[in-house]
């Protein structure tokens, strides 16, 4: 059976450089990415108009040969002694039984026809209206490529590169030395105030 695959839309492989986001045969500076979404939907990978016709054949098939199938055997009890009726007999359980096979062939692609799968889509959104997919039924690598772009949008470190290969699963990295993928350094706790520590120009009232 034929299957429906998810390189129908969307780059397959992409680059990460200095300032700029790689996607097939875009180009998308960084700075210029407004938007990032992981979305999960569903596709039936086995729908396709070859399974669909293959799938009715069968069907056709099963329903012509069960007809033909109990004309033999009905042809056999009105001729139970002759020739022809032995003949239509045997031929008649021969073309039930293949009918049958046929019948459970066209009920299991029918059931694989209706069987869907989730995929996922991280779609970029640039500041000048365009919208670039990258599709794939691994979510896990496509958070990856958003958290790299993410990281490089939320510091602007342009020593960051890397690429990526939804064909194989693939997130490599070059990373400088002493550098790690990770959250901006935290903002220093407040110290509670002292009294020593309070200043207050404004007028004091006092009872």
């Amino acid at each position: 059976m034929d299957r429906q695959t998810l390189d129908m839309e969307g780059a397959r492989q992409g680059e990460v450089s200095a300032a700029s986001l790689q996607l097939g045969d875009d180009t998308i500076a960084i700075r210029r990415i407004a938007t990032m979404s992981v979305e999960r939907h569903e596709f039936a990978p086995w729908d396709t108009p070859r399974n669909r016709k293959t799938q009715g054949v069968y069907a056709t098939l099963c329903v012509s040969l069960l007809f033909f199938g109990l004309l033999g055997l009905g042809w056999w009890a009105l001729r139970p002694g002759q020739g022809d009726g032995v003949i239509g007999l045997f031929a008649g359980i021969g073309m039930l039984f293949l009918g049958v096979l046929l019948g459970i062939r066209a009920a299991m692609i029918a059931v694989m026809l209706k069987k869907r799968e989730p995929y996922y889509r991280l779609l970029i959104g640039t500041s000048d209206g365009r919208q670039i997919p990258l599709v794939d039924n691994n979510r896990d690598v496509l958070v990856k490529v958003r958290d790299v772009v993410r990281y490089k949008l939320d510091t602007s470190d342009t020593s960051i590169t890397g690429d990526f290969d939804l064909n194989l699963d693939r997130v490599n990295l070059r990373l400088p030395k002493g550098a790690a993928m990770g959250a901006a350094t935290p903002a220093p706790e407040p110290q509670p105030a002292s009294l020593e520590d309070d200043v207050f120009d404004g007028p004091r009232l006092t009872y």
